[in-house]
């Protein structure tokens, strides 16, 4: 009975060593976003859904830490409170070609340029002119944009999906070499897997709503190639469609924010993946009320579009590119307690 409760507090898809001692899951709702472990010598272990799958590796706090002598684990803000205190180095640029987590950033930073190169010039003609540059199709290469977000949003799920089993091999050598000692069950060896449904993980949730968004991205992106469309057309195959992903993009976002915070929300200004969240969060904004008001660009009722439609947009594709951007250095995070 005993061990089914302490199930209970374990993400399913990962397994922690016998002789490591529960002490606090932090979850928002149902989902499990970060458990916390004592180490046989005292250290605190402390996984979390997303570094997890970003192979980054659990924070290992020493015996001797502030932290590993609180008596406040199972509040999440306190937790919180003490990885602010970390000091934190980060490149601006690194290399990991083995990375499926560094492609995934790479296709994102494509994409979310394509959409800059897109919008800039539709909300600043002027720009153009200035560089001496010839007008181009800006709905092409939005829609080439497209095609790059869906392939990074299938990569996105694939991290999820094929994310290390054990959390001891996110340890460090010499640390899985002190914790180990033979405590863990070895696991079979993993085949890719492609495809899946893991509904009560967030982590594949977030992954699941962020592609299907893109799908029906490329609806409104392609439909904008298409000429000779009246308002009403174009409401139902180009708006309708941006508006439905935008939303899935919103709540992606949004539930990419609760997986790092470990709440419902949080202001974690020292978190580098907290901010590749908040930037999603404004670029979806920056879509979603560029799809409202697109929606009354012709019609019966027509309102303004310069500010609302394509300045939103040119901004909201602006603050994806901060957001994709911050994912590769993410990857080169060095923590120190």
């Amino acid at each position: 009975m005993a061990n089914h409760r302490l199930a209970a507090l374990l993400p399913s898809h990962v397994t922690f060593p016998k002789n490591w001692e529960h002490v606090a899951t932090h979850r928002v709702g149902p989902f499990i976003t970060r458990v916390i472990h004592r180490l046989p010598d005292g250290a605190l272990h402390i996984w979390s859904s997303r570094r997890h799958r970003k192979g980054r590796g659990a924070v290992v706090h020493a015996r001797n830490s502030p932290l590993a002598q609180s008596d406040s684990l199972a509040d999440a803000k306190h937790v919180n409170g003490h990885s602010g205190a970390q000091k934190r180095h980060w490149r601006l640029w690194s290399w990991r070609l083995c990375s499926l987590s560094w492609w995934l950033g790479l296709i994102f930073i494509i994409g979310s340029i394509c959409f800059v190169l897109g919008t800039v010039p539709v909300a600043f003609p002027e720009v153009l002119s200035v560089f001496g540059l010839p007008t181009y199709n800006f709905d092409l290469v939005c829609f080439i944009g497209s095609l790059w977000f869906t392939l990074g949003s299938y990569l996105l799920l694939l991290e999820a999906l094929n994310a290390d089993l054990d959390a001891t091999l996110q340890l460090k050598a010499h640390e899985a070499a002190r914790y180990l000692e033979g405590q863990v069950e070895k696991c079979p060896d993993k085949r890719i897997r492609w495809f899946g449904w893991e509904p009560k993980r967030l982590d594949f949730l977030i992954a699941a709503v962020q592609l299907t968004g893109a799908i029906i991205f490329n609806i409104n992106c392609g439909m904008g190639l298409v000429d000779g469309l009246n308002w009403v057309w174009a409401d139902i195959l180009i708006w309708t469609p941006s508006t439905v992903a935008s939303c899935c993009f919103l709540t992606a976002s949004y539930l990419g924010v609760m997986e790092v915070a470990h709440s419902r929300w949080s202001w974690l200004w020292w978190d580098i993946s907290w901010w590749i969240n908040f930037f999603s969060l404004l670029g979806s904004l920056g879509f979603l009320i560029s799809s409202l008001v697109g929606y009354f660009g012709e019609g019966p009722v027509v309102l303004p579009q310069w500010f609302g439609n394509y300045f939103a947009l040119m901004m909201g594709s602006w603050f994806f590119l901060f957001g994709t951007y911050l994912m590769v250095p993410e990857l080169s995070v060095e923590e120190s307690a």
